[in-house]
């Protein structure tokens, strides 16, 4: 074990080492998010840059203009044959210049928010599209162990985060920037003594608001993991709703929602109130100052040695710089639950993919579709073993019926047959090749799936059968429909093929949604097709007429069949037998009767 951590009974502590390490991270994490989604989009924040310039210009005119009018005032009243001061036509030309400074300071920030978001919005797209890539293109075992609604929250609440420092880094940063640059330049000018005082003052304020900043990381990055775990509560309670309506659970579903809501509620107040320290702090600081500021210029002007001018001046540039300086101390909090989202990005984007195609693997054409498993071993990732020296063979254009108890490791079958896992001993073969050394879209595309939860997605009932083949043509697709015994209650709909199937295809019934898979699968036309309980959901009218279209399906092709109803499987080719993980019988449905097994007391308790 390494020597710079080590376990107690009560914890794990993490030596200075560790959290230098995390810290590294964390800022590392920032920087690469601007690198990575950020960069490419560079000349929309390089223009609102052009346009903070700007803006910070007319700002410091703002000063010079007003010193220029205390002077000018100054010199009024003190010379007693001057004329009114209501004459000159310096009082037009300095009002001129105020209007012209708030129109073009008003421009500058109109265009400069312009730009900014708009690079934001862009590199947020890229974000949000990497994560969605690296999941859909990663190993399946992470996706189904992981609530979906820790998903969701890192592509909402984790992408509002980085939108918030994004947007606040790129219009304030830059543009808070210049104008205290500057009007620290104009300060200068003005009366460097006081300009130093004022130097002195605020950097005293920051040390508190960085140390607040890195506590606001911390506590962003529970909350934000927190909501995740609230948005699965909801989609499950959502989903949910026929059992606990069923079941009376509303008073044990609204206990959990409300716990979550408040624990929800518990670390975001935390947040909230690590952020709401940090202006009162900037405000006494500025209060200080300020107090300092004016009682030093009033000494100075007893002396004569500041002008009416300059002290409006100094007040106009310190009134500019103040929210400016505020907005910077501001930003490190909002930075800082940034770049906790932004290591939950790179959490999934950095995810290690186990289940990839190999340098050499090759395409798989069209198969004949002939499957072997040899002595194959299996646990699923939390420890939970499925498959025990599994060994069977399907021949091209047979049917082959698994059945066992619940657990028996039938639909892991299917899993490793699909690659969606690789076997931990053993091999899985199809047409001679391990579907470890062969690439995986390949693989799948001579498989077609019909599992009992129907996946259907919020598009038309057409686009659901086509995504079996994509371009495939009208005709094609009412052509399966039919053979699924799906085109009449199609038909019937109101909006025909273009219905909305809904989501997960909640505006079919059961029975409905699985012909439609059913369709989707003929569609596609795989030389393997996969049954894992599709006619589970349907009457025994429907199922007769599927099962008559399946047997003229599946002419030719190996079809492996996952059922517990005798009549789905009695008609197989072969029926295997799984306890434990293994193989336990195999035959037909006659011979394995006739053997008084596994089987038969399979057959004998559905009977009963």
């Amino acid at each position: 074990m390494p020597t710079s951590c080590w376990t107690r009974r009560r914890g794990i502590i993490i030596t200075s080492e560790v959290v230098t390490a995390k810290a590294s991270r964390q800022t590392g994490s920032l920087r690469r998010l601007f690198a990575a989604y950020f960069r490419p989009h560079l000349g929309w924040f390089a223009v609102g840059t052009l346009m903070a310039l700007l803006t910070s210009l007319s700002a410091m005119g703002y000063s010079l203009v007003l010193k220029e009018l205390g002077d000018r005032l100054q010199a009024n009243f003190g010379d007693e044959a001057a004329a009114p001061i209501a004459g000159p036509d310096w009082i037009w030309w300095i009002g001129g210049a105020i209007v012209a400074l708030s129109c073009a300071r008003a421009l500058t920030l109109y265009l400069m928010t312009v730009f900014n978001n708009t690079g934001v919005q862009r590199g947020l797209v890229s974000v949000q599209s990497s994560q969605f890539d690296s999941l859909t293109d990663g190993d399946y075992a992470r996706v189904a162990a992981d609530a979906s609604g820790d998903f969701v929250s890192r592509f909402i609440n984790d992408v509002n985060a980085i939108r918030d420092a994004a947007l606040r880094f790129a219009n304030n940063f830059t543009k808070s920037t210049i104008t205290v640059i500057g009007m620290f330049g104009v300060m200068i000018v003005i009366d460097w003594q006081l300009t130093l005082l004022l130097l002195v003052a605020y950097p005293i304020a920051f040390g508190p608001v960085i140390g607040l900043g890195n506590r606001i990381r911390k506590r962003s990055k529970q909350a934000q993991k927190q909501v995740g775990q609230v948005t699965s509560l909801l989609s499950e309670g959502f989903q949910s709703a026929r059992v606990v309506k069923a079941y009376g659970l509303e008073p044990y579903q609204k206990s959990r929602a409300r716990q979550g809501f408040k624990e929800r509620s518990k670390l975001f107040l935390k947040v909230l109130t690590d952020r709401a320290a940090v202006d009162p702090i900037l405000e006494v600081a500025g209060g200080a100052a300020l107090a300092g500021i004016l009682g030093f210029a009033a000494w100075r002007m007893s002396e004569g040695a500041m002008t009416l001018g300059d002290l409006l001046g100094f007040i106009a540039a310190l009134g500019i710089v103040s929210p400016e300086l505020r907005a910077l101390g501001t930003l490190n909090a909002v930075a800082q639950e940034g770049g906790a989202a932004a290591d939950r990005v790179f959490e999934i984007v950095d995810a290690t993919t186990h289940i990839a195609d190999a340098p050499d693997a090759e395409r798989l054409t069209r198969a004949s579709g002939q499957i072997e498993f040899d002595a194959v071993t299996f646990a699923y990732p939390d420890g939970t073993r499925a498959l025990n020296g599994l060994s069977f063979k399907a021949a091209p254009g047979e049917t082959v019926a698994i059945v066992g108890p619940s657990g028996a490791g039938k639909s892991t079958v299917f899993n490793l047959l699909m690659r969606l896992y690789d076997a931990e001993t053993g091999s899985v073969r199809v047409d001679g090749h391990d579907v470890r050394r062969v690439i995986g879209d390949t693989l799948r595309a001579n498989i077609g799936l019909v599992a009992q939860d129907s996946a259907l997605f919020d598009d038309t009932i057409q686009n659901n059968i086509a995504l079996g083949r994509l371009g495939a043509t009208n005709a094609e697709i009412e052509a399966a429909a039919k053979a699924a015994n799906a085109h009449e209650f199609i038909s019937a709909m109101p909006e025909g093929y273009q219905s909305p199937a809904g989501e997960m295809g909640r505006n079919l019934s059961g029975g409905q949604r699985q012909r439609v898979a059913l369709a989707r699968a003929i569609l596609r036309g795989a030389p393997i097709l996969l049954l894992d309980e599709a006619t589970s959901a349907l009457d025994a009218e429907s199922e007769a007429k599927v099962q008559a279209a399946l047997a003229e399906f599946s002419r030719g092709r190996t079809t492996l069949i996952i059922a517990h109803r005798l009549s789905t499987v009695r008609a197989a080719d072969r029926i295997i037998v799984m306890e434990d993980g293994c193989a336990v019988e195999e035959g037909t449905h006659d011979t394995l009767m006739a053997s008084s097994g596994a089987y038969k007391r399979l057959v004998e308790l559905q009977l009963s």
